[in-house]
């Protein structure tokens, strides 16, 4: 077959990430570079954020958040400031992933690096003055979607989370033959050459009922004009069919990715930069503050 032109960008893109994650990797931070340590795998490279005043009671909660970046593109740097910002409303400490690229390693290897983490540090949670019953993972478009899987890894070991917080998910890795050139088609021929993009850890909407049963709950952020909406809609409401807790926000205005394009920290020039996204990052940053801390104070 015959690439189409976006697969050619896309590829193209793939090669431009990749030059680019050296210098992301050499760039100073505000929060504390960490390499996860694993047994007989390679180490996950996140950076930790703490609330900046030292008058904080008791353990913190947790929240492990991904980037976006269609699972190629984008960097844990990208997100400091949220982070922070997080760090400080809850407070909460954060752990700020930065996980390996689908370029480099294959579905679900970043997922499973999440899940890692989380196991880490809960493992941790002394040394680090963390509470492991309040831990939330979350993500961002192709970071909420590693996020949903690793509830669902993290579910079936036994661990439950206080939350996943969804922000404009991709739930399906699945190539609809009807549109052979949009992104999940691309992705598939890409990375999935021979199957198994089917799986509940890949995507979380094909899982059966009884793998969505008992999952942690799930708080969604949605936006208007987004490709993925409808498949966060309708894991929103199998994960309700299954009687897991969710919460909905929309922000029919919103464009994809608004939350993480209007902050200081993004790269300058994206035509989502603007005040009305702003305004609509604004208000979803003190909604995700609010629900967080509802999440973390029912445990």
């Amino acid at each position: 077959m015959q690439q189409s032109s976006f697969e050619d960008a896309f590829a193209r893109s793939i090669e431009t990430a990749r030059a680019a994650r050296r210098e992301y990797a050499m760039q100073k931070t505000i929060g504390e570079r960490f390499v996860v340590p694993r047994s007989q795998k390679k180490g996950i490279h996140t950076i930790l954020y703490r609330p900046l005043t030292n008058t904080v009671p008791g353990k913190l909660p947790v929240l492990f958040n991904m980037h976006g970046g269609a699972w190629v593109g984008g960097d844990a740097v990208f997100m400091e400031s949220f982070c922070q910002m997080i760090a400080n409303e809850i407070p909460a400490f954060v752990v700020n992933v930065n996980y390996t690229k689908a370029d480099e390693e294959p579905f679900p290897y970043a997922t499973e690096e999440v899940a890692d983490t989380v196991k880490y540090f809960i493992a941790h949670a002394d040394q680090y003055g963390i509470d492991p019953e309040k831990m939330a993972v979350g993500g961002h478009s192709a970071g909420a979607h590693l996020a949903a899987g690793a509830a669902m890894m993290l579910k079936e070991d036994g661990i439950k989370l206080a939350c996943q917080m969804l922000v404009y998910p991709c739930t399906d890795i699945t190539a609809d033959p009807d549109k052979p050139d949009d992104l999940m088609s691309v992705i598939t021929r890409l990375f999935f050459p021979k199957g198994g993009n089917e799986h509940r850890y890949i995507s979380p909407l094909r899982a059966k009922d009884e793998e969505l049963s008992g999952l942690s709950p799930a708080l969604f952020v949605l936006c208007g004009p987004d490709e993925l909406k409808p498949m966060g809609i309708a894991y929103a409401k199998r994960l309700i069919d299954r009687a897991v807790p969710v919460k909905i926000k929309e922000y029919p205005e919103a464009l994809h990715g608004f939350l993480e394009v209007n902050r200081s920290d993004y790269p300058a020039g994206d035509a989502r930069q603007n005040p009305e996204q702003e305004a609509y990052c604004k208000d979803c940053e003190k909604y995700l503050v609010r629900e967080l801390q509802a999440f973390f104070a029912a445990v």
